[in-house]
């Protein structure tokens, strides 16, 4: 086991040798808090989490959030991802699926549960996270599955079935044998949900047997889990408890005390192993095309322009492994993506945004607690520190208290420069004071052995009943200028409703030495001091080149019904200016730019899974006023549960104090078919058209977006 994870992190490492890669989502883990189930979501950016919807139970939910900041390969990242939660302990398989929209700071999760169960969503504990909340009870059976009564007497004969319903449960019993015996999991488990939703008949317990069988066939050892308990709490004296038991325990699930010790001694629990990856390639195309009229001194100047915008393959993967035993825990990770440019001189390139090895040590020992992670990886805590290649450490010092000391090269960074080296240690207090937390952190940041950044910053947290709060704050010594403060709590109140309040201020891009190196096209600190500039010069072009940006949000939300739910925000921002530095020209301020949107959410109006958002917007800002109204639509057709439609509209209007005026209507259709358990066909396509008219110009142009591919999962 040791000498196979050496060999797995050497290539590892060897991988996160390249590009750092842009990817929003970092991680997805479950954990039990009281009587709930915790689902957290970690990003690789500051987000501010907004709604979701629906508001009842459901088993595909939408939420929406606020990229606050975030490094430009994620701001820019047009591919889509999904993390996925293998089916266990309680909880149905979980897909989270993101489709960035570049340019638009709201963005959208689509979350998916392998049954409807009510869930909720709130700010995790850090402005990089977003946590799902699930009510922690026992697995139930399927949809007409039999009562534990009920299936003792079936177990009997099940002499009080319908005749026409013994003779459909046969059918399927003979489809479900026929492919279990030809290795068609995905069939067998198919024909055998469909039995098990009949009303209870004399097939009901085998096929509860055999769909374990089937998912452990289909590499679904969490699934395959569920089952057998489900098995044991129907049928504790089945005739094949003793069997289901025996591989329950194989499975590293926990043995039912009430099933029957087996004939056998049952065999001895192996260390759990859980697998999940997936691949997935989409081919981008984009086309354009303008018609304009240009009023000049001798006439009217006409110029028609057409030209393909995109045309590009991007493939993408997602792996992990997580091996338990004995306590301690295991996992390896390995994501990335790489584009193929097909565009004439269009630029290709590859990028690793995720591969380590991450190894917990048992409680038990003097190691008990540690967790060891190497490779490239996003840092184990929060604050404005980013991507790096290297090692972490986290060590529990004592309940409620963990030390991580994180060490290696910045990977994110937006220009590099030569011999990197960043060295971080963060206190992280989990609850003080009852309901408060927070971390503490020191960051030193070198390039040639210069001094390139050196950071002291910390996060506080406060969860109460009704009200929370999450602040950050960064102080970058080496300018001696505050990077980083941020403002964000939320109220709940009364009719559930939800005030949330955002304050943040930050430079952009985040304060640090090699800034100097963007506006001077030098390659490094020591070229510059070769040059002659001095270490105060290249601070203060450091400070010039990072512009600081202020936001203000207000947000209201509140459901109107288990169908309907609204929501308010106004807000705030704006970008300081920038002096002219080096080979850049002066910047101004944008000036205070002002919106305010509402949104209504619809909920299964017209079928069992639909979502409708309905927004307007409307833009103020010294040089325009714009108004955006915009439908989404999510429906899954009632007759097709794999076939899932995402019709869409945009329609803005602008105009300026130039007497310029600009209308865009914008439909859009977005399509995932799943044609297996494992595979997704996946498709959106774009169009809008675009008219603007000035006292000199007018222009009419149209444009198209779309891209088709796949999606297929590994495990």
């Amino acid at each position: 086991m040791i000498r196979a994870l050496r060999h797995l992190l050497g290539a590892l490492l060897l991988l996160a040798a390249g590009v750092a890669g842009a990817q929003t989502l970092d991680d997805i883990d479950v954990r039990t808090q009281g009587d709930q189930k915790v689902v957290r979501l970690r990003f690789n950016a500051s987000v501010s989490y907004i709604t979701i919807a629906p508001a009842g139970a459901a088993d595909q939910y939408q939420l929406r959030f606020e990229m606050l900041a975030a490094d430009e390969p994620v701001l820019r990242q047009v591919a889509g991802e999904q993390r996925r939660l293998a089916a266990g302990d309680g909880l149905p398989g979980i897909a989270v699926s993101y489709t960035p929209e570049p340019g638009n700071r709201i963005k959208q999760l689509t979350v998916r549960l392998g049954r409807a169960l009510p869930l909720t969503a709130r700010q995790g504990p850090n402005a990089r996270s977003i946590e799902l909340l699930i009510s922690a009870k026992a697995p139930e059976p399927a949809a007409g599955a039999a009562s534990a009564p009920e299936a003792m007497e079936l177990a009997n004969g099940g002499a009080n079935a319908a005749p026409e319903v013994e003779a459909q449960a046969q059918a399927l019993m003979t489809q479900a044998r026929a492919a279990v015996a030809e290795r068609r999991a995905d069939d067998a488990v198919r024909a055998l949900d469909q039995l098990l939703k009949l009303p209870p008949n004399s097939q009901s317990t085998e096929a509860q047997e055999l769909i374990g069988q089937a998912w452990e066939a289909a590499d679904n050892p969490g699934r395959a889990r569920i089952e057998y308990t489900l098995y044991l709490k129907l049928y504790p004296t089945g005739e094949g408890a003793a069997r289901v038991n025996a591989r329950l325990i194989a499975l590293g699930g926990a043995p039912v005390a009430a099933a029957p010790a087996a004939s056998t001694p049952a065999p001895a629990p192996v260390p759990a192993k859980t697998f999940s990856g997936s691949i997935a390639q989409y081919y981008y195309g984009g086309k354009a095309k303008s018609d304009s009229l240009v009023t000049i001194a001798t006439g009217i100047d006409q110029a028609t322009l057409s030209k393909t915008t995109e045309s590009a393959l991007v493939t993408s993967f997602d792996l992990s492994g997580r091996f338990v035993d004995e306590g301690s825990e295991t996992r390896a990770v390995l994501r990335g993506s790489g584009t193929k440019n097909l565009i004439q001189d269009g630029r290709s390139s590859s990028s690793v945004s995720a591969a380590y090895v991450d190894h917990r040590f048992g409680a038990g020992g003097t190691l008990g607690g540690l967790a060891v992670r190497a490779g490239r990886q996003s840092p184990i805590s929060g604050g404005l520190l980013g991507l790096f290649d290297g090692v972490s450490l986290a060590y529990p010092v004592r309940e409620g208290i963990k030390l991580d000391v994180m060490g290696g090269t910045p990977a994110g960074a937006l220009i590099s420069a030569p011999s990197e080296r960043l060295f971080a240690t963060v206190l992280e207090v989990d609850t003080f004071l009852e309901r408060f937390g927070g971390n503490f952190y020191v960051l030193q940041q070198t390039t040639q052995g210069i001094t390139n950044r050196r950071a002291l910053g910390g996060e506080l947290r406060y969860a109460g009943d009704r009200w929370s709060l999450n602040t950050l704050a960064d102080y970058e010594s080496v300018t001696r200028k505050l990077n980083a403060l941020s403002v964000h709590t939320s109220w709940q109140l009364p009719g559930q409703t939800t005030l949330t309040v955002l304050g943040d201020q930050r430079r952009a891009p985040s304060l640090q030495l090699t800034n100097a190196l963007i506006s001077s096209g030098a390659d490094s600190l020591k070229t510059l001091l070769d040059q002659g500039r001095t270490l105060d010069e290249i601070r203060q072009r450091a400070i010039d080149t990072s512009a600081t940006a202020r936001q203000f949000l207000i947000s209201v939300a509140r459901p109107l019904s288990p169908q309907w739910q609204v929501s308010t925000d106004l807000r705030y921002s704006a970008v300081g200016a920038l002096p002219a530095v080096d080979n850049f020209q002066a910047t101004p301020a944008t000036g205070a730019q002002y919106s305010f949107s509402a949104q209504a959410t619809g909920t299964n109006l017209y079928s069992k899974r639909d979502i409708n958002n309905f927004n307007l917007s409307i833009i103020t800002t010294p040089f325009f006023k714009g108004t955006q109204f915009s439908y989404n639509n999510l429906s899954g057709l009632a007759d097709n549960q794999d076939l899932t439609l995402e019709p869409s509209i945009r329609l803005y209007t602008q105009s300026d104090k130039q007497d310029v005026k600009i209308t865009r209507v914008g439909p859009g259709m977005r399509v995932t078919y799943r044609t297996t358990r494992r595979a997704s066909l996946l498709g959106e396509l774009l169009y809008e058209v675009s008219r603007t008219r000035g006292p000199t110009n007018r222009d009419d142009s149209s444009s198209a977006f779309f891209y088709v591919g796949y999606r297929y999962e590994l495990f």
